[in-house]
């Protein structure tokens, strides 16, 4: 509080408030400065919800919901319905259905008992769980059993509630003694029965009227078997989708003209899958012996020959085979081990699981059988070899680069272990002897990971080192691929070897024309790769790549064997299934042969006819409201380019504010926020891109006369004016969709790729076969990242984004003079204050001197 004027009779206060207005007028400027910047990156920020908005309309409304819709027709619904899709192409017939699909069921014989009875009166005594599998919609059985529990307290009720609450996909009732047991789903498991019981739940089922019948439950389920379009087949539910309809059976119909086609096609699925059951084997014997050997029979997971060149190739790690052990316990099993537990599996190998159980090591005692035999092959040397590779695994590739003098520089570096790890980590960076890749890896670790690497001996580190420098070559090996080094001949890996990546037109030097092809396939991480590794090591990678792909071999060989002795036992399913329901139907000859005869004595019903048709009204309202919301959008970001300045109005200073009320000041900002995104770059060329693509043709559009938008009656406006806003020529659009729908749909929708692969007059081209709305979509993300670079968004920091950096600029700028002012200011006050005192001082003088006169 200052008190002043009472000497000089001046107003003090007012003449400094005066004064220092005009001292602030600089940094008024700069506030005035940082708050156009505010409103510019909002207005930025306010565009690029604008594009979203629009690119999720655009996802939700023309993209995840069929653009082109579709109706079907059934010619007798009764017999088979069907809905369309917008993939719906051509005309189904369904000649006839021999058999629905039903569900499998069993119901058990009766028993003295009622809902209410407990299990503990059936004899059913403790708690336990049984597990249950039931047929999926998809006709398959699925891989995990559905776990229930239950006690002998328990009431029947309370079980066959707690079974259909499960996710088993079976219903129970119980009812009169009896229990039912039916799948939700219909189909017939070609594999075996279609609801299976696991885990002594036989004791339960038992009490309950079910007879042991090696865990079946139901096996009756059966697939719906038809004729479409001339070829019989099945389908595990009587709806189904094919060919872009939704089609459901709802009654049989020329059932033995369609027995007789299926037996038929089952017989010759039967041949073919028998022959191609030989042609496997005889794959799988060769890849056998390419890989294993002559005469192997026995083939372990891998050779000695793969082992040794994947180990040559990258160095100090674990061995193929090695990993397979390494992997089946995993890394954090591998990591607690202890002395103690390892002791138990080397010194009990031959009868490990009675050790384990009798020991106890909880840890140990959690592994199922198949690990228990995986460990009690493995030397102590092995297992110490695990144990370091796990630990190692917590740094990976990060310690590539930790060379004696890192290791020594570890080693000499002083850290209490109990402080802070921003106490460690501030002394990490301070420490000289650390290079900053090292600073880098060292301060990205956790405390325990760091100090558990501090107190690391400098041999472990020096193999932590060599094995993260394998890892290294294995990134660069799996960037280029088998295939890649295969290929490579001793003259091609010397060229290789001798090359400098670096210099300009190295490829283009090369004399092999194949290799110089090949290299000019590879991208700019698989050359900088390539440019890495010596001629020795190209040739052990080369060995490696051969023993990789006789295993691929084999593995392919092996795979499709087992997908053939799949297809060959559903083969003889069907063809039994098929040969059975043949020869209830009469139509079946000693020999084999369908009796026709038989089959033409009996009258045929006419054929279901499936047709679709599209439903042009709604495309044509779907794409109007597209145009309507996009040039709502187009209109929104012109005004914002051509907006009028208000040069007069800027930024209200604090005093101007405390001078105007609300409205006032609202007014104000009106005009001051105008202009603020006039003749934006960003958003003007953003607009001409969207512009562009109305007149782009699509050479993925099948029809040619409907590749290009204004071929389909969408165009710009005529005048230049309205910035790129569409307009429709509706009859234009009306008769492209009705001529050719699904040219159009694929101009708006196709999931193409920016650079696709096409044939255009017999020449292979790369264009951009993406639709319509992806490229628009494409363009407007673009715009977004343009503009997110510039104004960033909320959850960025200002030094992610130029404006952010400016604004940031400006507030130490402002801070700076708001200190500077705050200095004037006091300077300006200590100089009245002088001058009042000297004023006071003379007055002081000047009332001693009146007495005398």
């Amino acid at each position: 509080m200052r008190i002043t004027g009472l000497a000089s009779g001046m107003d003090i206060d007012s003449i400094v408030e005066k004064l220092m207005q005009a001292e602030r007028a600089p940094l008024d400027k700069l506030e005035q400065q940082k708050q156009t910047y505010e409103w510019t990156r909002d207005a930025y920020r306010d565009v690029n919800t604008k594009l979203q908005t629009f690119d999720t309309y655009i996802a939700d409304n023309l993209l995840l919901k069929s653009f082109n819709t579709k109706t079907a027709t059934s010619s007798i619904s009764a017999l088979v319905d069907a809905t369309a899709t917008g993939s719906a192409t051509g005309t189904l017939t369904i000649d006839g259905v021999s058999q629905l699909a039903t569900a499998a069921r069993k119901i058990g014989t009766q028993v003295n008992a009622t809902a209410n009875t407990k299990l503990s009166d059936l004899g059913i005594t403790g708690n336990g769980y049984f597990e249950l599998k039931a047929i999926k919609a998809d006709g398959t059985m699925p891989t995990e059993a559905t776990k229930i529990e239950y006690s002998d307290s328990m009431t029947v009720s309370q079980l066959i509630s707690k079974i259909n609450s499960s996710a088993a996909g079976v219903t129970a009732l119980f009812e009169n003694g009896r229990l039912s047991i039916s799948a939700k789903n219909t189909g017939d498991n070609k594999a075996g029965a279609e609801v299976e019981l696991y885990n002594d739940g036989q004791d339960v089922f038992g009490k309950l009227g079910f007879a042991n019948n090696n865990g079946v439950l139901a096996d009756n389920g059966t697939n719906a078997i038809f004729q479409i379009n001339g070829i019989a087949t099945e389908r595990a539910s009587n709806k189904f989708s094919i060919s872009g309809y939704s089609v459901t059976l709802k009654s049989t119909f020329n059932s033995l003209q369609t027995i007789a086609n299926k037996y038929e096609a089952a017989q010759t699925e039967l041949t073919n899958a028998e022959a191609t059951l030989m042609s496997k084997e005889q794959s799988l014997e060769n890849a056998l012996e390419a890989y294993y050997g002559n005469g192997a029979t026995e083939t372990p997971s891998y050779t000695t020959a793969h082992n040794n060149a994947y180990v040559a190739a990258f160095g100090n790690t674990l061995s193929l085979s090695q990993q397979e052990s390494y992997n089946k316990l995993g890394s954090a099993f591998w990591k607690k081990l202890s002395e103690a537990e390892i002791e138990l599996i080397t010194t009990n190998a031959s009868n490990l699981k009675s050790a384990i159980e009798a020991s106890d090591y909880t840890n140990l005692k959690s592994l199922s059988d198949d690990k228990i035999e995986t460990l009690s092959k493995l030397s102590e040397a092995e297992i110490n070899a695990f144990q370091l590779h796990a630990n190692y695994q917590v740094y990976g590739t990060k310690l590539k680069d930790f060379d004696a003098d890192t290791i020594n520089a570890i080693q000499n570096f002083a850290f209490d272990s109990d402080d802070e790890l921003s106490k460690i980590h501030e002394d990490i960076k301070n420490n000289p002897d650390f290079s900053d890749e090292v600073k880098d890896v060292l301060t990205s670790l956790n405390k325990e990971d760091l100090t558990n690497l501090l107190s690391t001996s400098p041999a472990t580190l020096a193999i932590y080192q060599q094995k993260a420098q394998a890892d290294d070559l294995k990134s660069k090996y799996n960037s280029l691929g088998d295939s890649f080094f295969n290929g490579l001949s001793p003259e091609a890996i010397t060229v290789i070897s001798n090359i400098d990546f670096t210099q300009e037109n190295a490829i283009s030097s090369i004399a092999d024309e194949t290799l110089r092809n090949e290299l000019n396939k590879l991208n700019e991480n698989q050359i900088k790769a390539l440019d890495s590794l010596s001629a020795d090591q190209l040739t052990k990678f080369k060995d490696l790549a051969e023993q990789n792909i006789k295993r691929s071999n084999y593995t392919k060989a092996n795979s499709e064997l087992n997908a053939a002795q799949t297809r060959l036992a559903n083969a003889q399913n069907t063809f039994d299934t098929a040969k059975a329901d043949a020869q209830n139907a009469g139509i079946l000859n000693g020999d084999g042969t369908i009796n026709n005869d038989a089959v033409n004595a009996v009258g045929t019903e006419n054929p279901v006819t499936l047709t679709s048709t599209t439903n042009i009204d709604e495309i044509v309202d779907k794409i109007k409201d597209f145009v309507k919301t996009y040039n709502g959008l187009i209109t929104e970001l012109n005004n914002l380019t051509k907006e009028q300045k208000y040069r007069d109005y800027q930024p209200l200073t604090k005093a101007q504010r405390e001078e105007l009320d609300e409205k006032e000041i609202e007014k104000w900002e009106e005009k001051a926020k105008s202009c603020l995104l006039r003749s934006d770059s960003n958003l003007r060329e953003g607009i001409s891109n969207m512009r562009a693509l109305v007149y782009q043709s699509n050479p993925a559009v099948s029809n040619p006369k409907f590749n290009t938008l204004f071929s389909i009656g969408i165009t710009t406006t005529k005048n230049y004016n309205d910035g790129g806003t569409l307009e429709i020529d509706e009859d234009k659009l009306r008769k492209a969709l009705e001529e050719d729908p699904d040219a159009v749909t694929a101009l708006f929708t196709n999931n193409g790729k920016k650079e696709d692969k096409v044939l255009e007059n017999g020449v292979e081209k790369t264009v951009d076969s993406r639709g319509y709305l992806q490229k628009l979509r494409d363009t407007m993300t673009n715009m977004k990242n343009k503009i997110e670079k510039k104004a960033g968004r909320a959850t960025m920091t200002e030094n992610q984004y130029t404006l952010g950096k400016t604004l940031r600029d400006l507030e130490k700028r402002i801070n700076t003079w708001t200190d500077k002012l705050k200095t004037i200011e006091d300077r300006y006050w200590k100089q009245f204050t002088a001058m009042e005192k000297a004023i006071n001082k003379a007055n002081m003088q000047a009332s001693l001197f009146m007495p005398q006169y």
